[in-house]
């Protein structure tokens, strides 16, 4: 009987995104928490979210969050063997990168790393109010783990990160995963900054995020660590170590439709530093918040020099958000035109290279307006992309140059439509809606 990894691997060998991608994140690889599955079951406020994606549902269906990790062990759901070594091994065959989930700042309220090391976790003081705290059953009050804008995750203890010991038990845990895997995704990494701490907790902390980096990268030099982050603190982290972090404001700006945010992001390089979405486990599915749209706003991420984050099911156009702690749902339909789009957009982008030529095209627009015009060279072949950041028409010639020229007819990737084109020596016409995407290639 295979492995249930090994069954997955199978099936995801059978996907675009899956040959596509050059890292594999698996969420909720981890062993499962008794304590976090039966307060998942019971909590009153996410049967709601549960049924919405399950129409006939069990208490089976809901497993627990994968972000209270009982010990970091693969799930019996997940692997019978010790580790996930196999799993990497199996991988790093395919050509493809094993990324793994750390969540830093807290663990399961029943995690057996609170009976072994009942000190590394933070006790609650009198100011500390009842639903923020528990009472464990080594007689200590221990706080749940939260950020300094909500209330606590109530599966989880808090990491004390006043004790320097924590330090310590966080590199080991990370040389143990570094052992079997390529990096790690580090779950809310800004929660661990001292200032972030003490905000929240109201005590000061002494972890050090670029001595933990160090430490582990003395043994495992090429370990990636990737920081989920927010609150604009996304550089601090780079600064302590992070080869890249989570860049949601570009996510924000397409929700918002903030042009100008968009043209000048799109415009800068920030190399494979940012990591940038149009959806994840935390935000609504592309599909559903973006609408048709998201085919054209996955394309201008292409455009850019960043780290892509794609969450299964973005590929096929799926609209329903899934519950964390839920292993079982209703299949949804395949949207036809995701699926077409996503595959035509995985067949160029799968051919880049790290030396792969960014340029600009010279254009001419008749008014004058500024339109985003990029083009990226793999070899013999010419990305050309084009986006109107004006709220009204654009149109205009792009002249023809190395990597462009005269083509009988172009297919564009975000739509599928092929446009016949008639010689001219003006170049390439282009006429184009507000907020309009066009993606060629040469």
């Amino acid at each position: 009987m295979k492995e249930p990894l090994e069954s997955l691997i199978l099936d995801l060998k059978k996907s675009p995104s899956f040959l596509w991608a050059d890292e594999i994140w698996f969420m909720g690889v981890w062993k499962n928490s008794p304590k976090s599955r039966f307060i998942a079951q019971t909590m009153p406020e996410l049967q709601s979210n549960y049924h919405s994606v399950k129409q006939n549902l069990e208490l089976e269906d809901i497993y627990g969050s994968p972000y209270a990790i009982f010990e970091y062990l693969p799930d019996a759901l997940v692997s019978k063997e010790k580790d996930l070594t196999d799993l990497h091994t199996n991988l790093k065959r395919l050509g493809k990168k094993l990324i793994l989930d750390f969540v830093p700042n807290h663990i399961a309220i029943d995690s057996p790393l609170v009976d072994s090391n009942p000190d590394l976790f933070l006790i609650a003081s009198e100011s500390v109010s009842l639903k923020n705290s528990f009472l464990h059953q080594n007689g200590n009050v221990y706080v749940h783990g939260r950020d300094p804008y909500f209330d606590g995750w109530t599966d989880t203890i808090q990491w004390d990160f006043s004790n320097p010991n924590v330090e310590k038990k966080h590199i080991e845990i990370l040389k143990s995963i570094a052992k079997q895997s390529d990096g790690v995704r580090c779950d809310m990494a800004m929660l661990l900054l001292p200032d972030v701490f003490e905000k929240t907790h109201g005590k000061k902390s002494f972890y050090d995020w670029s001595r933990v980096i160090q430490s582990v990268r003395e043994e495992y030099p090429d370990f990636k660590f990737y920081a989920e982050a927010y609150w604009e603190m996304e550089d601090r982290l780079l600064n302590l170590g992070f080869d890249a972090s989570y860049d949601k404001s570009m996510y924000d700006a397409f929700k918002n439709q903030n042009f100008n945010f968009i043209s000048q992001n799109l415009r800068q390089n920030s190399g494979l530093k940012k990591i940038r979405f149009l959806e994840n486990h935390d935000e609504e599915r592309a599909k559903h918040q973006f609408g048709d749209n998201s085919h054209a706003y996955f394309s201008l991420l292409c455009a850019t020099e960043c780290i892509l984050l794609f969450h299964a099911g973005q590929e096929v156009g799926s609209t329903q958000k899934i519950p964390v702690q839920m292993i079982h749902t209703d299949d949804e339909e395949t949207d036809l035109s995701s699926k077409e789009f996503y595959d035509r957009a995985f067949v160029v982008t799968a051919k880049r290279q790290a030396n792969s030529l960014v340029f600009w095209p010279d254009y001419k627009e008749y008014n004058g307006r500024s339109v985003f015009v990029k083009s990226i060279e793999t070899e013999k072949v010419t990305e050309l992309f084009l986006w109107n950041e004006q709220t009204a028409e654009v149109s205009g010639w792009i002249s023809f140059q190395e990597g462009i020229q005269f083509k009988p007819s172009l297919t564009d990737i975000v739509t599928g439509n092929t446009y016949p084109q008639t010689k001219s020596e003006k170049g390439i016409y282009f006429k184009l809606a507000p907020n309009q995407v066009q993606w060629f290639i040469f």
